[in-house]
């Protein structure tokens, strides 16, 4: 098997597992989506509306745990 083939063929199993397994749903606290919520770092969608000064972005980035695999 070629690597071409393989990377695609392993890119296609990992989509499928993401749509089979994703969390969905919105953070109560910072209403953005679970998946954005890094195990480690928070939400990183609010880190990056700090970091480029949005308008209406939050003073801190949210760190609610998602309630269960989002990666």
């Amino acid at each position: 098997m070629s690597a071409v083939k393989w990377i695609d063929t392993r890119w296609r199993d990992w989509r499928a597992y993401r749509v089979r397994n994703a969390y969905y749903g919105a953070c109560p606290a910072c209403l953005h989506d679970w998946r954005e919520h890094l195990p480690d770092e928070g939400c990183s969608e609010c880190q990056y509306e700090i970091d480029h000064e949005a308008p209406g972005a939050p003073l801190t980035s949210c760190s609610e745990p998602a309630p269960g695999v989002t990666f």
